[in-house]
């Protein structure tokens, strides 16, 4: 695969060149073959357009080679090669970065085939799941289901848990488990070097803190996770769904005023739901109607989640749906609330996706939540999302146990636009800009790490705040050349700031430790 090759191949198909520098010889491309279990994927490859394809079709890189992984060494050998060529890697599990950063035009290190789950003394008092790295939720619920076992995971089922778990990682269940990296046992991990390590609260504790919230494509390459799980019953859920016409009337806006004052910090934990602003569109021939919709996950009877929600349910214009009402497991509650009757957001396939996030931790009250709703209905296509992901409850109980800060807030609201074209693309870009502009002042200045969007030069406060000191310390002793990096990762910033430091637990000791590992390469 010589570098004037791969020039006219993709001259000819898409009218693009290769970025300067990059030059493999078809031997070179050999060599980390035969050094693999797995299975190496080049431009000249069937299968390339797929294998190339992240979830969000707005990021279409053409990476040098894509390398399925299979077992550690075949991660070992991509790490080697791509040092000793200086090729820039990038890690994948489920290609779910909203902003793309599951992918580069150099080496894509593809760890999707890292999916299973083992239950370890399923029966026992602590029964822990061990989880490969490129493991989805769909996988993994219906692996635990079969124990009626439990970890807080997100509502799609192709997004893997290494990715997810770095950054945080938010469900129905976390106001009642934590977040997902909250429930974290250990975590196994392969150095820049080859190297690996366990990181665990007796060894590479500082790793530990900083991998769980940290944000993936910083430290390493994350093999496997332990997991402490949670016992749930086939009925112990009730899974219950709202809906009010998002509109002028005020209804909506009442609505969503009490969601954050009665049913955030402070609410019983055993709630967890999600409210989305979203056009209902039944017919795609007719005009859709814009809802507020309310989906929740009771960890109880119904009777007592009817009790606590009975505000909401008598509030003016409040529309019970029925289709999504009633008790079951986690696994069919998780999917059934998201997409039954339809999916929520509603978009075409093949659409293009941009989102962007805040964190707010004061009332907006009924006005602010009017113009939040006011902003929705300018929506330039009937598919743009505005979501709220509820904390409080186990999420803000326990101090700094790792590098997720975002703690003490009411919610992470976040918008999501989708579009077809290009013009499409100008339009709902520039609607989601002005979205921010008007959502900065009820905003504390900080997005959810695991939602990120390109262009956002104060994203170390945004993601990490002042835990930023110690991640750059931990990034500098785990991955010391600077072998994971993105346009987001964490490195020095150019001008000092004082808000990046100051805040987390005292880890001086355990950073100043050497480096324990299982496995010298």
């Amino acid at each position: 695969m010589r570098k004037t090759r791969r020039h006219h191949y993709l001259e000819y198909r898409y009218g693009l060149r290769t970025p300067p520098g990059i030059t493999v010889t078809d031997d070179e491309v050999k060599d980390l073959r035969l050094a693999m279990q797995g299975e190496v994927i080049t431009s000249f490859d069937n299968g390339y357009d797929a294998a190339r394809q992240l979830s969000n079709h707005a990021f279409s890189p053409w990476p040098l080679l894509i390398a399925y992984c299979e077992v550690p060494s075949d991660v070992a050998a991509c790490l080697r090669w791509a040092q000793k060529l200086d090729i820039w890697l990038v890690v994948r599990s489920g290609g779910h970065s909203t902003a793309g950063f599951s992918a580069n035009t150099g080496l894509v290190i593809d760890m999707s085939r890292f999916r299973y789950a083992v239950v370890e003394d399923p029966t026992g008092p602590n029964p822990i799941a061990v989880v490969g790295a490129g493991t989805g939720f769909g996988h993994l619920n219906a692996v635990l289901n079969d124990y009626n076992l439990h970890i807080p995971g997100g509502g799609c089922p192709d997004v893997c848990v290494a990715g997810y778990m770095q950054g945080g990682g938010f469900g129905f269940t976390s106001r009642t488990f934590g977040m997902n990296c909250d429930n974290v046992e250990s975590v196994r991990m392969m150095l820049w070097d080859g190297g690996i390590v366990i990181a665990d609260a007796n060894t590479n504790k500082d790793l530990l803190w900083a991998v769980c919230g940290g944000t993936g494509n910083n430290f390493g390459v994350v093999l496997e996770i332990s997991y402490r799980t949670q016992r749930i019953g086939p009925t112990a859920l009730y899974g219950f769904g709202l809906n009010w016409v998002a509109d002028k009337s005020g209804n909506a806006a009442a609505a969503l005023d009490l969601l954050q004052t009665k049913y955030m910090r402070g609410c019983d934990p055993r709630l967890g739901y999600m409210a989305f602003l979203a056009v209902d569109t039944p017919d795609p021939e007719k005009t859709g109607t814009p809802l507020l919709m309310f989906r929740a996950m009771f960890l109880g009877p119904e009777k007592e989640a009817r009790t606590l929600l009975d505000p909401l349910i008598r509030s003016a214009g409040a529309i019970s749906d029925n289709k999504v009402d009633g008790t079951g497991s986690y696994i069919y509650l998780n999917d059934h609330l998201l997409s039954y009757p339809r999916e929520i957001p509603e978009v075409p396939d093949l659409g293009r996706e941009d989102k962007a996030s805040v964190y707010v931790d004061s009332p907006l009250g009924k006005a602010g939540w009017q113009s939040v709703i006011d902003r929705f209905l300018d929506s330039p296509n009937p598919w743009t999302t505005v979501c709220i992901e509820p904390y409080g409850g186990k999420i803000e109980a326990v101090a700094d146990p790792n590098a997720f800060i975002h703690r003490r807030d009411d919610m992470d609201l976040f918008v999501d636009v989708f579009w077809m074209t290009d013009q499409e693309q100008v339009e709902a870009q520039r609607y989601l800009e002005d979205f921010m502009t008007a959502l900065a002042p009820i905003s504390n200045g900080h997005s959810y790490q695991n939602y990120p969007r390109r262009n956002t030069p104060d994203y170390r406060f945004r993601y990490w705040g002042n835990v930023f000191d110690k991640l750059l310390k931990i990034k500098k002793k785990y991955d010391p050349k600077d072998v994971f990096h993105y346009a987001q990762s964490i490195s020095a910033p150019t001008e000092p700031d004082a808000r990046l430091s100051g805040g987390g637990p005292d880890l001086s000791g355990w950073i100043a430790r050497p480096i324990e590992k299982v496995s010298e390469r």
